[in-house]
């Protein structure tokens, strides 16, 4: 408060007293009529008092409503804004507006964002009566399933037909789910996720076509490949490069001495290493793009396990590992068997070389048949693979061993999918394991 608005408020009040003083002497000492007029004036005074307090705060009150009610309309004239009180109103007000501005376009992009994905995003919220209203929703969602833009939650539910039930749980989902998009069933790959607030629980709900993870994942692989590629063959043609151009300007010389001589040799040597390794490479990329369909019959697999241990059986004594593997039990499986004995090669080969150097060195082996499915599984107590390499293992040309080609596990992976099957692994230091399933 100013102290002007200090000093006539402190004014009044002692007007105030003093009229009321003259009230209660003239009431005393039997003076009627004045008493009436001095009460008159008391009430005036009153009046005119609590007309200045109701003018004063008029303006605060109604900043005070639009901070409730979100209007920002209101102003204070800078005549008023000389008092404090109106000052500090008016800077508020002003503060809630540039705050209300930033909320404002803060919601515009992220509403912008959301709508240029290509992905569908539904995201609705719930209060602490349990009623829902959508959020955000984007065109990619009302594409995919052929619908309006409803944002009224009431409308909505009717049209997202059995993704309602995933809703209704409200957990964090992931799925791949049917749905029925005029009077055609397309899969989704669903995935939701909850996030609470003070007042709102909110459900982000995802929506993507197979085609659009398959399309994903297929240029993950290809950026991947084309690096290793590109890292392979630049590593190859760059000393090829730089030794014919050292030969060359030998030549120019006309030099035949012995030393000229031997240095056109050795650089002819390391041209033919490097251009063989150069077409190893490239004839490994011909195997793996040009592997033929399985020719599936039905197999003994752990027979074929075993004859495929008896390859490694000098190996194995030789370098003391042991192999734990209960073969009592005959598993038929309806499969290549060239391909899949190729498959237990390659797998068993990593083990060997996973085992250098580690003490007690062992190789355990499993079968087990289920009712749709059969799993075999290779596991080594050897040194593990590392996590930051864990998602190249199966990219083409990706390996750590210095005399490996990198293409044995991608091999085993594209022929074990062929047979509509699947190859994972696990892996923590000393404990390795790669499994193998038929469907």
């Amino acid at each position: 408060m100013g102290k002007a608005q200090f000093i006539q408020i402190l004014i009044r009040i002692l007007l105030l007293i003093v009229n009321a003083i003259l009230i209660f002497f003239t009431y005393t000492k039997g003076y009627a009529i004045n008493a009436i007029g001095c009460s008159l004036l008391f009430l005036f005074q009153l009046f005119l008092f609590f007309d200045y307090l109701k003018k004063k705060f008029a303006d605060i009150e109604k900043s005070i409503d639009c901070l409730l009610y979100d209007d920002y309309s209101n102003t204070i004239s800078s005549k008023k804004r000389k008092n404090s009180l109106h000052n500090k109103t008016a800077l508020l007000l002003e503060k809630h507006r540039k705050q209300s501005l930033l909320n404002t376009s803060e919601a515009l992009i992220l509403t912008n964002i959301i709508e240029s994905l290509s992905i569908g995003m539904l995201i609705l919220r719930k209060d602490a009566n349990q009623q829902i209203e959508v959020f955000q929703i984007n065109k990619a969602f009302t594409d995919f399933l052929k619908i309006p833009k409803f944002y009224n939650w009431g409308l909505l539910k009717n049209k997202i037909g059995n993704l309602l039930d995933f809703i209704s749980k409200w957990d964090a989902i992931k799925h791949t789910i049917s749905i029925d998009v005029n009077d055609t069933e397309e899969s989704f790959f669903l995935k939701t996720s909850v996030t609470q607030t003070n007042e709102y629980e909110y459900l982000i709900l995802s929506l993507e076509t197979i085609q659009q993870l398959i399309d994903k994942k297929e240029k993950e692989a290809w950026y991947k490949l084309m690096n290793v590629m590109s890292h392979e063959i630049i590593n190859t043609i760059t000393p090829i490069s730089s030794l014919a151009e050292n030969l060359d300007s030998l030549l120019q010389e006309n030099e035949t001495d012995e030393e000229t001589i031997q240095e056109l040799s050795q650089g002819l040597q390391i041209i033919k290493r490097r251009s063989y390794h150069l077409t190893s490479f490239v004839d490994t990329y011909r195997k793996l793009a040009e592997l033929p369909l399985p020719q599936k019959e039905n197999i003994n697999l752990t027979q074929v396990l075993q004859n495929t241990l008896l390859l490694f059986e000098q190996e194995l004594k030789l370098k003391g590992i042991i192999i734990v593997f209960n073969a009592n039990d005959s598993i038929i499986v309806n499969a290549d068997k060239k391909q899949i004995e190729q498959v237990i090669i390659n797998l068993l080969s990593n083990c060997l070389y996973a085992l250098t150097a580690i003490e007690n060195p062992k190789i355990k082996i499993e079968l087990i048949k289920e009712k749709n499915r059969t799993h075999f599984s290779i596991t080594d107590n050897g040194i593990g693979i590392l996590n930051e390499i864990k998602d190249n293992i199966f990219i083409p040309y990706f390996t750590t061993r210095k005399d490996g080609s990198g293409i044995g596990l991608t091999l085993s992976k594209s022929i074990i999918e062929s047979h509509n099957g699947s190859i994972k692994f696990t892996s923590k230091p000393q404990k390795t394991c790669f499994t193998v399933t038929f469907y």
